[in-house]
């Protein structure tokens, strides 16, 4: 078995607080004092989240000042003045300390006054204050050259550098790029440089004075040989999507699916709503996909840079899958047929491969609530960018079976662009990771509880796709109770050999992923996506909770630097 990548970084879950949360903490430290304060929205669409947080690395400080955003969310307009006179702070204190009077909702505009008892029962006066402080981000979110045609950079922010991978020349080329949220580029573009030689952008922070410098370089591109490098990943974005993007409460049943197509984070509800998408840097919504007259149930991603439409077929009606490059042209029609099962289908579709060449598609079947399961899905291979055949395969007679959309069904997913090589599974109660192979018989299991899953999660989700020659698996588990503290989980396998997860095939460290709602259960429904870059230097992954209220997503390379 192949090294087990590990992309996704623990996110600490700090912000993700509720009243719940102790006001004495243990410090991460061996030290004594304030190891933290934390200020929360008390009104507004946002409340009881966290706007901002101050690390105490002084424990002989007297006078604490909490810098809050110039703007919430970060990427908006909306200024944070109304807030600062009435938000919720907590304190995260060394054992038996303790302030005097207790912590609550404070005006920051002022210099709140208290007295803080040590663990030797020393006092001393203290200072709560706060200030709107404009962000000192600087970093570009994208850069590519631009006329007489498009080569997009890749951007190194570790060393300050933007590559530009080609071997064409680059004499007389204009430019443009994206800063992060406020941030400017101070650097003029738009006139033509001679980019075979060393160019340089700036980067000013929306506070005026931070600054970065790029170094743009051409160079030869050269790949890791197999793979994405872990090192490299970082995280997009992770954030609450009903206050910023208007999505459903977690009360509502919805069928949610991810796609990524031309830079961006295509989210289907399936619930009739026109399909959105997001910038796939910064998640900020862009608008709505053109859909033209299709009725979108689910959406996913090939490895060719088509997004892939499925609608809803009840038994006997027709299945059809569309696709489409852009998110402005309408997806034209790639293939139907008849569902001929008992149960429905088109809520679960997964791609390996290209549709334009060799892929497999599986549209998972789902029970129908409170009257039967399944155990059905719909293979679909692709062969030469053409439909070859369409099978429906019943996994009945090897003890699998599964309940209703979206909580409960599979999301079966090929591991490769060919059929022979089978299929994984894992489901809602049996949180079995299974592989099928191309002979119909289960070659491999991996119980996920053994894993530090309990039954508090929905461990349904799934994804397959392959990237620089290394063959990948997803598992996410969403969760069921996020008010007990069950936030979902991701984990990244190597799945080339898939056979070989009965022989110690092992789930990653499960990755704590800061999420926003605590108050309820709701419809515990999920995606998780896989998708390579148009030039395949990068690979993006994206996530949505519903239950548990966050969407996010995360980038990782395969460049040899």
């Amino acid at each position: 078995m192949k090294k087990i990548y590990n992309l996704i970084f623990i996110v600490v879950l700090a912000l993700a607080a509720s009243c719940q949360k102790p006001q004495y903490v243990e410090p991460t430290a061996d030290r004594q004092g304030i190891t933290s304060l934390t200020a929360y929205f008390t009104s507004g669409k946002y409340v009881d989240q966290a706007i901002a947080k101050l690390d105490v690395t002084d424990e002989t400080m007297d006078y604490y000042v909490i810098e809050i955003p110039w703007f919430f969310p970060e990427e908006s307009e909306d200024p944070t003045t109304i807030y600062m006179s009435s938000l919720r702070i907590r304190a995260e204190l060394a054992p038996n300390c303790k302030i005097e009077p207790a912590l609550t909702i404070l005006d920051l505009n002022l210099e709140n006054k208290f007295q803080f008892t040590d663990n030797k029962g020393e006092t001393r006066d203290i200072i709560i204050t706060g200030k709107r402080t404009k962000s000192r981000k600087n970093n570009l979110m994208s850069f590519a050259l631009t006329e007489p045609y498009r080569i997009d950079g890749f951007i190194n922010d570790d060393t300050n550098e933007i590559y530009l991978f080609t071997t064409d020349d680059l004499t007389g080329f204009s430019a443009e790029a994206t800063a992060c949220a406020h941030a400017t580029v101070e650097t003029t573009l738009s006139v033509k440089k001679d980019y075979n030689n060393d160019q340089e952008v700036t980067v000013v922070a929306q506070d005026g004075k931070t600054k970065r410098t790029y170094t743009i370089q051409k160079r030869y591109p050269n790949k890791i040989p197999y793979g994405f490098r872990s090192e490299s990943a970082r995280q997009l974005f992770n954030f609450e999507p009903v206050s910023r993007l208007g999505f459903p409460e977690y009360t509502v049943t919805v069928y949610p699916s991810l796609a990524y197509v031309g830079g961006n984070l295509v989210v289907c509800l399936g619930n009739g709503d026109t399909p959105v998408y997001l910038d796939g840097l910064t998640g900020v919504k862009a608008g709505e996909i053109n859909i033209g007259s299709v009725a979108s149930a689910a959406v996913t991603n090939d490895e060719g840079g088509n997004v892939i439409f499925t609608n809803h077929a009840e038994p006997q009606e027709t299945l059809e899958i569309y696709k489409t490059k852009s998110v402005t042209e309408a997806p034209v029609l790639f293939h139907s047929f008849v569902n001929e099962t008992d149960v429905p289908v088109g809520y679960n579709v997964k791609v390996h491969g290209n549709i334009d060449t060799d892929a497999v598609i599986i549209l998972t079947h789902e029970g129908i609530a409170g009257v039967t399961e399944t155990s059905k899905y719909t293979r679909v291979v692709v062969s030469g960018g053409a439909v070859v055949s369409t099978e429906t395969i019943d996994l009945a007679g090897l003890g699998l079976s599964w309940g209703a959309a979206p909580t409960n069904a599979a999301k079966v997913i090929p591991v490769s662009a060919k059929a022979e090589d089978g299929v994984m599974l894992c489901y809602y109660s049996y949180n079995t990771i299974v592989y099928v192979n191309g002979n119909g018989a289960i070659a491999a299991t991996l119980p996920v509880l053994d894993e530090g899953i309990s039954s508090n999660y929905n461990t349904n989700v799934m994804e397959a796709k392959t990237y620089n020659n290394a063959s990948y698996a997803i598992h996410m588990v969403s969760s069921h109770f996020p008010m007990w503290g069950c936030g979902p989980h991701i984990r990244v396998f190597d799945i080339s050999t898939p056979g070989s997860i009965k022989d110690g095939m092992t789930v990653l460290e499960n990755t704590a992923i800061e999420w926003y709602q605590t108050a309820a259960q709701g419809c515990a429904a999920a995606d998780v996506i896989m998708a390579p870059s148009t030039d395949g230097f990068k690979v993006y992954i994206y996530y949505f909770d519903h239950n548990a209220g966050v969407i996010g997503g995360y980038v990782a390379d395969c460049i040899d630097i």
